[in-house]
């Protein structure tokens, strides 16, 4: 879902526009306003589901309105709290209260993760609610299995019922527990913002994990790291309440080596993303994912920088990173002036040649020309350091599923992405779209204006209800305090004033050889 801030009648409201069709979503939510209403638990925001709240292009669409949820989502709150040992244990103490909470009233939030989970100075509260539990629903029913690096790695949508947030309740505790005793583990493994320490393949593998060997060799978190590690390895359905977790109640055996019986199978190495993960030489199947939340993990081939020229964000600066060569097909990463700010490290001509991951929402392709000649770029704008890890070729290589190929053979080529690149640009454009696979999560920031595919939708919005009053500001899932400013209405996305230059050089190479053919 995408979330926008409107502003009303003194008040201020989060917006939820779907961007894809959720089987049986009016019917859950009159299920859940029916049951959190009865609670009147504060670790819930008053919200009402709508229909057809908004009106697009004569069409209306459903929309979730909630009252505006002041504080830090989790991965910001850690980003700067993580080092705060007391503060991490009381954050232990605050979720083992909501987990009791919930597995009292037989609810299960069923997508706990840092960017559903909004931290305030003495409570919790939790947002995006699409795949709750409440008494009422079918147990097996569900429709999404949450974000991979909190559950279990064999969850499915048929795990969906009371008891499916036990083990992201027992990756929160084993992981707060882990800062307190050792805060530098956040540093290590909180890969962006989308991970506390745990990620996706540390269930699917603990025997082969960085992060259980760290735990494992701090005396007082052995027996619960090998607690989970069995947990992991087991069933889903042996995953053990928290309370028994910590007690050592109720968690599965783990399966004992033999010599003629290994402890486990042999595990297949390939990384399991929070999302679906795209080469940045891949500007087809990103123009493909507009409207989804994805990894794209590509090699820097050039970086940009310039100023705005028009309109709002005339005179401010911005950084364009590419992926492939900007005059062509190319897939490009966009930090305008705001999330400049708020990155420790502005990217500059010492990062050509790197490996990133950058993870967020895929806005509308952008369409510009140069010498008359027409190019296209489509990708993510960044308003945090969390949306962006700076990659080893080795890790590259694993998350792209090319471990046994060279660095630049990951993408297409021995050297760069360019000639990927060009062969994207030969193909016929897609018109279709990949389906998200997962929850797009976070609620905290705010924009100036929409920069994404259902942002632009609603910017033709006419009032609809009250949800649709008000002075509206998209809030994007990247999770972060910031605004984003406008997109500048004429920027140079490549070389800049260099490429005159370039073309006075070809022509005169092209008029030497010329001289020496009539010669």
């Amino acid at each position: 879902m995408i979330t926008y801030r409107l502003n009303s009648g003194g008040g201020s409201f989060a917006v939820r526009c779907f961007h894809r069709e959720i089987p049986g979503i009016t019917q859950r939510y009159a299920l859940i306003s029916k049951a959190l209403s009865s609670l009147s638990s504060d670790y819930f925001a008053t919200f009402d589901y709508q229909p057809s709240g908004i009106l697009v292009n004569g069409a209306r669409y459903p929309i979730v309105k909630m009252d505006w949820v002041e504080g830090e989502t989790l991965d910001v709150h850690l980003e700067r709290h993580a080092s705060d040992r007391a503060r991490m244990s009381e954050l232990r103490s605050r979720f083992t209260n909501l987990e009791g909470s919930l597995r009292s009233q037989g609810i299960a939030h069923g997508d706990l993760q840092n960017g559903n989970i909004v931290v305030g100075p003495s409570e919790f509260k939790l947002v995006d609610y699409d795949g709750m539990f409440v008494p009422e629903m079918v147990a097996g029913s569900g429709t999404e299995v949450g974000h991979k690096h909190f559950q279990h790695p064999g969850r499915t949508v048929k795990d969906f019922g009371p008891q499916m947030d036990r083990f992201a309740f027992i990756v929160l505790d084993l992981s707060l527990e882990g800062l307190a005793a050792d805060p530098n583990l956040h540093r290590r493994f909180r890969e962006g913002g989308e991970a506390i320490i745990f990620k996706a393949n540390d269930f699917g593998d603990p025997d082969a994990s960085e992060v259980f060997k760290a735990l494992r060799a701090i005396p007082a978190l052995k027996d619960r790291a090998d607690r989970f590690a069995a947990i992991c390895s087991a069933p889903i359905d042996l995953v053990p309440t928290l309370a028994d977790y910590l007690a050592g109640r109720n968690v599965p055996t783990p399966r004992i080596a033999t010599a003629t019986r290994p402890a486990s199978a042999p595990k297949v190495k390939r990384y399991i993303g929070a999302y679906p993960v795209l080469a940045g030489s891949d500007y087809e199947g990103v123009l493909q994912s507009v409207g989804d939340r994805i990894e794209i993990v590509g090699e820097v081939l050039s970086v940009k920088h310039g100023v705005g020229r028009r309109g709002r964000g005339r005179g401010l600066p911005y950084v364009f990173i590419n992926f492939g060569i900007w005059n062509q097909k190319s897939v490009k990463i966009t930090i305008w002036s705001d999330g400049l700010s708020a990155m420790s490290a502005r990217p500059d001509q010492a990062w050509v040649g790197r490996w990133l991951s950058v993870t967020g929402l895929v806005e509308p392709p952008y369409e510009g020309a140069t010498y008359g000649k027409p190019y296209f770029s489509v990708g993510v704008s960044l308003t945090s350091d969390n949306q962006l890890v700076q990659l080893s070729p080795l890790e590259a290589r694993f998350r792209l599923g090319q471990a046994g190929k060279s660095a630049g053979a990951a993408n297409g080529t021995k050297t760069s992405n360019a000639a990927a690149i060009q062969s994207l640009g030969k193909g016929a454009k897609s018109s279709g779209r990949r389906q998200a696979s997962s929850s797009a999560g976070g609620t905290a920031s705010t924009a100036s204006q929409p920069v994404s595919s259902n942002a632009a939708l609603l910017a033709t919005l006419k009032p609809a209800g009250t949800a649709a009053s008000g002075t509206g500001q998209q809030a994007t899932t990247s999770r972060t305090s910031t605004k984003v400013p406008a997109r500048p209405t004429s920027v140079n996305t490549g070389g800049g004033s260099n490429n005159w230059l370039g073309w006075v050089v070809i022509i005169g190479i092209v008029l030497f050889a010329l001289a020496k053919c009539a010669g």
